[in-house]
């Protein structure tokens, strides 16, 4: 009785480990394909300089949408159309009410662009699901650190050229954060990959992708991604991952006799002092305009006056309106505080709210304990939510489609519960009712199941 009240779950869709390929071209595959693209244009429309190319990523997510539509099993697809993202999609609403109301028309038409964004990523998550997605993006993402090893080649080891941009037009934040982005999927996709070569391809595309995050000088990238590395580490720590480690004795003999001679060989040399010397240059931490006393390249003061802005009008439930932000304040670099000069608290704490519902499920999800595929997917995702939300301290693409860290996070946001964290469950209640299958090989291919 037991097993069969848990038999009664349904798997989401697209979250099959190990569905086997059928080598045809299905709707799903292609919708896959497409959204790959979509993650990849939304960095390189950066190498163009016409306004059009900022809106093909959202030309290409909106025909992803399209696609699905198009398919047989459409009705189904829209008439479940607001069974995840809840919160997002009333805080679009509102803020498109708000902005209707300040009649601003680039305000309104970013908000009704929003919608369409909202509605695409739902009909995209029904119909390949999460797992798919995050291979999207995570394709995506290695493709982009070739593309920028390759366009930056010449400028990668050249010190008098200030910050790295990659060969590209756009700046080294941006590179930086949308690098922060795809650094967990990446190490992920290294730790899943079975064939020995690949496994070391990626494992060395990995390191590079750290290396160029911290040769842009993004102290903010830089420092999300060792905070989720911290985090990560001290789960693993408090669940026994370290307890599972084999250590001889001989090992502990030479890590003691190792220590000593690495810090008298830095000393005797001034090692430490050069160390120190070139993090301090290089990151720019004492310098008038960089530095750690400059208020953040002078981010402060910006917010200051958004702050000053809110309360002169009394707008704190309400906000000004989408994108009020850069034509009354200028570029406020602080995912919070624009999300709260254009959204209020209201649609604000909705859209906050709904990426901390995020978070918490993925928190939940992840068992260290447990080292299977799933886990490890769901804590990379975790880490990736940890990056999302420290890098938006010192960046403004918190609520945004403008990049495709962004978009990614907003698909994870449209998901409901089941469609997020329901493929281990079922993956757990396979494995009881069904011997292991044969192929040592774990894909995250999934066709949709039946619900």
């Amino acid at each position: 009785m037991a097993m069969a009240r848990r038999m009664e779950w349904a798997a989401p869709s697209g979250a099959g480990f190990a569905t086997s390929s059928t080598g045809q071209i299905s709707l799903a595959w292609l919708v896959r394909i497409t959204l790959s693209l979509c993650f990849l244009t939304a960095f390189l429309e950066y190498e163009v300089s016409s306004s059009i190319a900022l809106y093909v990523p959202v030309a290409i997510f909106a025909f992803c949408g399209l696609l699905v539509l198009c398919g047989q099993q459409r009705t189904d697809r829209v008439q479940h159309i607001l069974s995840g993202g809840g919160l997002w999609f009333a805080a679009v609403l509102f803020g498109e009410v708000v902005s209707y109301t300040s009649r601003d028309s680039y305000s309104v038409g970013y908000g009704l662009l929003f919608a369409v964004i909202f509605l695409c990523a739902r009909l995209i998550v029904q119909e390949i699901g999460v797992p798919n997605i995050v291979c999207a993006y995570a394709q995506a993402g290695i493709a982009t650190v070739c593309a920028i090893l390759l366009s930056g080649r010449r400028t990668l080891f050249d010190t008098t050229s200030g910050r790295f941009t990659g060969g590209t037009r756009a700046h080294p934040n941006l590179l930086s954060f949308i690098l922060a982005g795809y650094f967990p999927v990446i190490i992920w996709r290294a730790m899943e990959e079975k064939i020995r070569w690949r496994k070391w391809a990626l494992a060395g595309l990995s390191i590079a992708c750290f290396g160029l995050i911290f040769i842009t000088g993004s102290r903010g990238s830089l420092s999300a991604v060792l905070a989720a590395g911290g985090a990560l580490l001290l789960r693993g720590m408090a669940s026994g991952w370290l307890r599972k480690v084999r250590i001889q004795h001989q090992h502990i003999i030479l890590v003691l006799l190792a220590i000593p001679l690495v810090v008298f060989f830095m000393l005797q040399h001034d090692r430490i002092g050069r160390l120190g010397s070139f993090l301090n240059d290089f990151l720019s931490l004492s310098t008038s305009q960089r530095g750690l006393k400059s208020g953040l390249s002078g981010r402060t003061s910006i917010w200051d006056v958004a702050f000053r802005l809110l309360r002169a009008h009394n707008r704190w439930l309400f906000g000004f309106g989408y994108r009020a932000g850069d034509r009354m304040v200028g570029t406020i670099d602080n995912g919070y505080v624009q999300l709260l000069f254009e959204s209020g608290l209201i649609a604000g704490l909705l859209i906050f709210g709904s990426m901390l519902r995020v978070f918490y499920l993925l928190w939940h999800a992840s068992r260290p304990r447990e080292n299977n595929a799933w886990s490890r997917y769901y804590m990379m995702l975790w880490c990736l939510m940890i990056v999302y939300f420290l890098n938006n301290i010192s960046a403004r693409y918190l609520f945004s489609f403008g990049s495709p860290f962004s978009l990614c996070v907003l698909c994870l946001m449209a998901a409901s519960r089941q469609e997020l964290i329901g493929g281990g469950r079922h993956l757990r209640v396979m494995e009881e009712m069904e011997p292991p299958p044969r192929a040592p090989e774990e894909t995250l291919l999934g066709n949709r199941s039946s619900h």
